[in-house]
C-alpha cells in the first residue's frame, strides 16, 4: 500500500499534533481568525508559507503586527519555520489534515483530509521552485491556459483523476501522500493507512457498546462535537431529503439547523414538501437562472446551488456557522451487496411471494447466475459510439484520442487494501472507498465560489466505526421483498414517519441537466448559436448534433452531454474549434 513517510505513529492514529490545538488562531491575525488554507513557495533552501485566514485576509507569520519591535532575523527564521495545518477535525492529527512544514520542507495531505493542496514545479531565478496553495487560482494564475486533454475528457463525461487537474503542469496531492521539496528535489511518498488500527482507535473512543446502532450513534456524535467545537457548538446541516442528513439530525437535533436550498425545477421541487417542519428553506433560483442564462457557465456542476454560494447563507442567521453534510454516510454503512450477476425468472417469482431466507444465495438454489468472464462489459457512456441515435452519438471519436492522456491515468488509490488469495475482500475496504471517492472528486472550476461542506463521513472515528462493524459482519444489507435496503443501521436511527427523498444523487444530476438544457436551449436562436459555435469542430459530428437539437425528446435524453457541450463552448471556444491542435 505504500511506505510510511517517517511520521510518528501517533500522527496517523489520530493524536493531536504537537503545538497544534483545535480552534488555533492564525498567526498575524488581529481579529482572532483561524487558518482555513495556506499558500507559499518552496525552493532548495527555504519554504515560505502565508496563511489564508477565516477573516478573509492572508497573513505572514513574520509580519505579525502584535509583535511590537522588530523581531530580527532569528525570529523571522523561526516564524517561517512554523507548521501550518488546516482541516475541520483538529484533534484527529495529520490523518485528517493538510499541512506545510517549512522546517522539514514537506507538504502533505492526510489519508482522510478534506483540504486540497495544489502545486506546480517551475524553473525560476533561484532554481527549481514549487508553488503550492490550497486555492488553485494561486497556482494557476489569473488566466491559466486549459489543458486540451482535460477539456476533451470532460466533454466525453470522464472525470479528471488524481493527481491531475484541468491545467497541464498543475497537480494536486492525493489523499495519503507527502511531497518533500528539500535539496532542490521533489520526492513523493505514499503513506500507509492501517484499517485495523483505525478500527481499534475508534473502539477506544467509542467504548464497547453491544448494539451496532449505538456504535454508529456515538461515532456520529463524536464527529459532530469536534466539527462544532470551534464554532460555539452550533452548525448548519444541508438537508436534501437524504438518509445521511436525517441520521445526523436525529443524533444531535438541538445543535443543528437544517438548511435546504430549493429549486423550482421538475421533480426536485417536490422535495420541499418532504422535509421536516423546522427546516429552513432558501430559494436558489436566482443562482440557477444566473448560471443558465449567463455567458460564462463555468462548469457542468456549477449550476447546482448545493453546496451554496456565500450569498445564500447570508440570507440566514447561520452565516458564520460551519456547514455540514451527510453525503457518503449511506454508502459508508451499507456494506457489500454481493457478487454482481443476474436474477432468473424463478428467483423473481419467489421474491414476489416473499420466500423464506434459506432460498437467498444458499447452495442448491440455482436461480443465481454469476457473470461470465467472456461477456463484454456494458458501457457506461455512449459518448464515443458511432451510432448517432444513441445519447452522445454526436461526439466525434477524436475526443477520445484527445483525452487519452487523462482517461488513461485512472487508477485506484494506494490506500485501498488489496485482497490476497484467501479472501474475497478486506473488511472495511468498501467503506474507505466511499470516503475516498468524495475526498478525491475532481476540483471545482476557477471562479466557483460555492462553500465546501464538512463531510462527517470522513472523520476517522466514523470511518473506524464502519470498519469495526464490517469486521464483525454487522454491515449486512437488509433485503425486503427482493429489494436491497441501503444502510439499515441509519434507518434505525431515524424516527418513524420520515418521508425519504425520492431521487438519488445521480438522478438529481440528470434532472438538473435536463432542466439546464431545457432553459438554455429553449429558443431557436440559442440552438442556432450553439450549432454555429461548434461548426467545423473536429470534436463534433455536426449533422448528428443538428438532428438532436431539432427533436425535443432527444434533447432531454441527451441532456447530460448537451450540458457538457454548452460548458465547453462557453469556457473553451478555441479548443472546441481546433480540437486542441495549435
Amino acid at each position: 500500500m505504500g511506505k510510511r513517510n517517517g511520521l510518528p505513529d501517533s500522527t496517523l492514529r489520530g493524536d493531536t499534533l504537537t503545538g497544534v490545538t483545535p480552534g488555533a488562531r492564525a498567526a498575524g491575525c488581529t481579529s482572532g481568525g483561524a487558518p482555513v488554507g495556506f499558500t507559499g513557495t518552496a525552493t532548495a533552501g527555504r519554504m515560505v508559507v502565508e496563511t489564508v485566514c477565516s477573516c478573509g485576509g492572508r497573513h505572514s507569520p513574520a509580519a505579525d503586527p502584535r509583535a511590537g519591535a522588530d523581531p530580527g532575523p532569528a525570529a523571522d527564521s523561526a516564524a517561517r519555520g512554523g507548521l501550518v495545518v488546516v482541516g475541520p477535525f483538529a484533534s484527529a492529527g495529520r490523518l485528517a489534515q493538510t499541512w506545510a512544514d517549512p522546517t522539514t520542507g514537506t507538504l502533505g495531505r492526510g489519508a482522510l483530509s478534506q483540504a486540497r493542496l495544489f502545486y506546480a514545479v517551475t524553473d525560476g531565478p533561484e532554481g527549481r521552485a514549487v508553488r503550492f496553495s490550497t486555492e488553485p487560482a494561486d497556482v494557476t494564475g489569473a488566466g491559466p491556459a486549459p489543458w486540451a486533454a482535460a477539456v476533451a475528457a470532460a466533454l466525453a463525461g470522464q472525470a479528471v483523476p488524481m493527481p491531475l487537474t484541468p491545467y497541464e503542469g498543475v497537480f494536486q496531492l492525493a489523499c495519503g501522500t507527502t511531497l518533500s521539496t528539500s535539496g532542490g528535489r521533489e520526492r513523493l511518498t505514499l503513506d500507509e493507512l492501517d484499517l485495523a488500527d483505525l478500527a481499534d482507535q475508534a473502539r477506544r473512543i467509542l467504548g464497547r457498546p453491544i448494539d451496532p446502532r449505538e456504535v454508529v450513534r456515538r461515532a456520529l456524535r463524536h464527529a459532530l462535537d469536534e466539527a462544532l467545537s470551534a464554532a460555539g457548538g452550533r452548525g448548519v446541516l444541508g438537508d436534501g431529503g437524504g438518509l445521511g442528513a436525517a441520521a445526523l439530525a436525529a443524533v444531535d437535533p438541538a445543535r443543528l439547523c437544517r438548511l435546504h436550498v430549493h429549486l423550482d425545477v421538475p421533480v426536485l421541487d417536490r422535495r420541499r414538501g418532504r422535509l421536516p417542519a423546522d427546516t429552513q428553506v432558501v430559494d436558489g433560483m436566482d443562482h440557477w437562472r444566473r448560471i443558465c442564462d449567463g455567458h460564462r457557465v463555468g462548469a457542468a456542476e456549477e449550476g447546482d446551488p448545493w453546496p451554496p454560494v456565500p450569498e445564500l447563507l447570508r440570507r440566514t442567521e447561520w452565516e458564520a456557522a460551519p456547514l455540514l453534510s451527510g453525503a457518503g454516510l449511506v454508502r459508508l454503512l451499507t456494506g457489500d451487496a454481493g457478487t454482481p450477476g443476474r436474477f432468473l425468472t424463478g428467483w423473481r417469482q419467489l421474491t414476489m411471494a416473499a420466500p423464506f431466507p434459506a432460498l437467498f444465495g444458499r447452495p442448491g438454489w440455482q436461480a443465481w447466475r454469476p457473470p461470465r468472464t467472456d461477456e463484454p462489459a456494458t458501457p457506461h457512456d455512449h459518448a464515443h459510439s458511432p451510432d448517432g441515435g444513441l445519447p452522445g452519438g454526436w461526439i466525434s471519436p477524436a475526443v477520445a484520442e484527445a483525452g487519452a492522456a487523462v482517461t488513461s491515468a485512472q487508477t485506484a488509490s494506494h490506500l485501498l487494501p488489496v485482497a490476497d488469495d484467501t479472501t474475497d475482500a478486506v473488511p472495511g475496504a468498501g467503506a474507505l472507498q466511499a470516503v475516498l471517492d468524495l475526498l478525491e472528486r475532481p476540483p471545482r472550476a476557477l471562479g466557483d465560489r460555492r462553500i465546501d461542506p464538512v463531510l462527517v463521513c470522513a472523520h476517522p472515528v466514523v470511518l473506524g466505526a464502519a470498519v469495526l462493524l464490517a469486521r464483525h459482519g454487522r454491515l449486512r444489507v437488509r433485503r425486503r421483498d427482493g429489494y436491497i435496503q441501503a444502510a439499515p443501521l441509519l434507518h434505525d436511527l431515524v424516527p418513524a414517519g420520515r418521508r425519504p427523498g425520492d431521487v438519488t444523487p445521480d438522478e438529481r444530476d440528470g434532472l438538473l441537466a435536463a432542466a439546464f438544457v431545457t432553459r438554455r436551449l429553449a429558443a431557436p436562436e440559442r440552438r442556432a448559436a450553439l450549432l454555429a459555435e461548434v461548426d467545423g469542430s473536429p470534436w463534433i459530428v455536426h449533422d448528428r448534433l443538428r438532428a438532436v437539437l431539432a427533436d425535443s425528446t432527444r434533447v432531454l435524453a441527451d441532456a447530460r452531454a448537451l450540458r457538457r457541450l454548452c460548458v465547453t463552448a462557453a469556457c473553451h471556444p478555441d479548443l472546441l474549434a481546433t480540437g486542441g491542435r495549435s
